[in-house]
């Protein structure tokens, strides 16, 4: 039996997996270099591309250097640190608290300590000098990878196996250096540039933004500004880049000048409180729980918690911990009249950013590159409902986290964003998600909702059309021109006449649309009663085998049942279609009340809810209408208490429904979350629905269009001491008045 201890001995090609491999781009190579700078303190750095091409292309005596007045390096710091990759130098301040600049105080953004690896993305040849301030000597390290290929597996014309210590690294002190004679800081010059091919103009302008992006959120946007005053320099062959994007001024304009939303606030992960302004009313502070009705009922939340068997898993908390937000929402639909509309050129500006993540105000790379998609808005909307969600164009804005309340939203070692192992980063996004559905649902809905009564009221205000015919028909008159006058007038009868069969087509869709809601909620059941029949057929199948049982019998009068059960319900459904509402007829509302409690009965017990229903003594409740209006409105009031009561958590959970035939009214009312006071203007309107992705926006719409249209009503009861329950409640009312 032989035992030893056996030493890890890498390869040297482990440095460019770890220069060139692990690390995405040259931009983020030399982002990741100039964080090292902020890291030693430094209030400046330059970047210089020398002996470039004029086109800024890269030829064999390229260079680039990146200088910063920073801390510089002690001898001890590059034999114990520097030298020593994945040294746990910084990681230990960190966990000891100590994870503060001295000077500036900023928070260290390296721990992983192979940052430094970045320089072998760039070139062969690396020349690092540093000084501290009480040194009087330069310390100089002086990397030579030339004599190897680009994976250390050749060395010179000699293939062979090279082991990672045998690779090193000349290092000198020098006397009286003229390089940072005056000062402390850091040199770094990259020689012998890899990938030569890459550089262009195009990669030097991502770079100046990138750089601008760094510490600066959104290149200095609305409302935002630096920690400290960090300033990085692109040269190119001795002339002075502009770091800043030139859009960016506009691109300040359009936050604000152009966003229909401004919203700023922040995530408490101890009380899962959203808390937060808007720019309607920037002093109207808003709470909404995370375990709130309005975000429980959207689809993002019911995709990751919703459970088959109805009821809803409870998150206790968030594992991403408090983080704050910034979100400009902009309006992107085309003619969009007044303030908000925006020109092609302004999209375009638009399109350019996304959303950013900073960490104690450095940002985290790629997030908010218009290429990145990194909270799933796209996705999300290719899943689920456009509709539901904002397009990634719509917004621009900033997340603000940091080491101390975000410990574990880690950046992932090759700086592709966070990393996704663990619950952290999965909730802040979907946290993100689920608040800009929030949003999305509730305030942009009522900023379209006025946009579109706006326009409507303009143009019914306006009577365009007819009040042009009218002045063309009296202008002809009075100039004699009869022929054309009597042309006009037919011109205005023939417009009348189409006004109103459009005003017949729009009828006819909300029939239709009625239908489909119901049929909806009609097939559910019937599915529910074929999978019976199947489980029954398959029982008559079973004892079929055993011939001359009497529960043959027994089991096929079930399915005979079973079947009459269907072809009831089916009947029920064709009442709502369109030729059968044009038929009124005299009907006792509580029959229909109790056909469509019928219809939601499983549904309701399956969800723990408690159906009542009290019949006022008197007069029973009668409407001269038809069966299909009736169980509109009902289908829809049932539906809405059943989604609504199932986003509560509560034992508790009723609906009651009072037929009171003495006044024409039937109160149906819940125990639900209610009807928010900002929402009470807009529940009538079509496409306006909290529900998200289950939600359409058109079937309160719809049965208040079907009522009036037989001269009955619907409306929310708001008075605390009208309510039946403590949720919502409605006031169908059937009382005609007699002219």
């Amino acid at each position: 039996m032989i035992q030893e201890k056996l030493s890890i001995r890498p390869y040297a090609r482990l440095l460019a997996m770890l220069g060139d491999q692990l690390i995405k781009n040259e931009q983020i190579a030399l982002v990741e270099i100039i964080k090292n700078s902020y890291d030693a303190d430094a209030d400046w750095v330059n970047v210089r591309f020398e002996n470039f091409n004029e086109d800024m292309s890269a030829n064999e005596e390229s260079s680039i250097v990146v200088e910063d007045n920073g801390c510089g390096m002690t001898p001890d710091d590059i034999r114990n640190a520097w030298m020593n990759p994945a040294t746990p130098q910084k990681y230990n301040k960190k966990q000891a608290g100590k994870i503060n600049t001295p000077k500036n105080e900023r928070v260290i953004q390296g721990e992983k300590g192979i940052g430094r690896f970045a320089v072998l993305k760039l070139g062969k040849k690396v020349t690092v000098s540093t000084k501290t301030s009480s040194s009087e000597f330069e310390s100089v390290l002086e990397y030579d990878f030339t004599r190897f290929d680009d994976d250390f597996t050749l060395e010179g014309k000699e293939e062979r196996e090279i082991f990672l210590d045998e690779i090193k690294i000349d290092y000198s002190e020098v006397t009286a250096p003229n390089s940072i004679k005056e000062h402390q800081g850091t040199i770094i010059k990259i020689q012998k540039l890899k990938n030569m091919d890459i550089w262009n103009a195009d990669v030097i302008r991502r770079l100046c933004k990138d750089i601008s992006n760094l510490t600066d959120p959104v290149s200095k946007m609305v409302g935002r500004k630096p920690a400290d005053n960090f300033k990085v320099s692109v040269i190119f062959n001795g002339e002075l880049q502009p770091v800043e994007d030139d859009s960016i001024e506009d691109l300040r304009g359009l936050m604000e000048n152009k966003s229909v939303l401004r919203i700023s606030g922040n995530f408490d992960s101890n009380e899962n409180l959203y808390i937060f302004t808007q720019s309607e009313d920037e002093s109207d502070e808003v709470k909404i729980s995370v375990n709130s009705p309005k975000i429980k009922g959207l689809w993002i939340w019911r995709k990751r918690f919703g459970r088959e068997d109805g009821a809803d898993k409870d998150p206790k908390n968030y594992q991403c911990g408090d983080f704050k937000f910034h979100f400009n929402i902009f309006d992107f639909s085309r003619g969009i009249p007044g303030k908000y509309e925006l020109t092609q050129q302004q999209k375009n500006i638009l399109k350019g950013h996304r959303i950013y993540l900073y960490r104690d105000d450095v940002r985290v790379y790629p997030y908010g590159d218009p290429d990145d998609d990194w909270l799933g808005i796209d996705v999300t909307r290719g899943t689920g409902r456009a509709g539901d969600s904002f397009s990634n164009d719509q917004i621009i804005g900033w997340i603000d986290i940091s080491q101390k309340d975000n410990p574990d939203l880690r950046d992932k070692t090759n700086r592709e964003g966070l990393i996704e192992k663990g619950d952290a980063t999965r909730d802040l996004i979907f946290l993100v998600q689920a608040f800009l559905s929030y949003i999305k649902q509730h305030s942009y809905a009522q900023y379209e909702q006025r946009k579109r009564d706006k326009n409507v009221a303009e143009m019914v205000r306006g009577k365009a059309v007819t009040n042009h015919l009218a002045d063309l028909k009296s202008n002809l008159v009075k100039k004699g021109y009869k022929p054309e006058a009597r042309q006009a007038a037919k011109i205005e009868k023939e417009y009348k006449k189409e006004l109103d069969h459009l005003v017949y087509r729009a009828e006819v869709t909300e029939d239709l649309a009625g239908v489909g809601l119901s049929v909806e909620m009609t097939s559910h059941d019937i599915m529910l009663m074929m999978d019976r029949a199947q489980e029954t057929a398959k029982k008559i199948a079973k004892l079929a085998r055993n011939c001359g049982d009497d529960e043959i019998q027994e089991q096929a009068t079930i399915l005979v049942g079973i079947l009459t059960q269907i072809s009831d319900g089916m009947q029920d459904v064709q009442s709502l279609f369109k030729s059968a509402k044009r038929r009124r007829k005299s009907i006792r509302i509580e029959s229909i009340l109790d056909k469509i409690y019928d219809l939601y009965k499983s549904l309701l017990e399956k969800r723990g809810i408690h159906y009542e229903k009290e019949v006022l003594p008197g007069s029973p409740l009668v409407a001269d209408t038809n069966d299909g209006v009736v169980m509109q409105v009902l289908i829809n009031l049932f539906d809405n208490s059943a989604y609504w009561l199932n986003t509560v958590n509560r034992e508790q959970k009723e609906i009651k429904v009072i037929v009171n035939g003495e006044k024409g009214e039937l109160i149906f009312s819940d125990n639900g979350p209610g009807i928010d006071k900002e929402d009470l203007p807009y529940i009538f309107e079509p496409f306006y629905s909290g529900k998200g992705q289950e939600g359409r926006g058109l079937g309160l719409y719809i049965a208040k269009q079907l009522l009036e249209r037989h001269d009955y009503s619907i409306s929310v009861v708001e008075r605390e001491k009208d309510k039946v329950l403590t949720g919502a409640n409605f006031s169908v009312n059937f009382f005609r008045e007699e002219n």
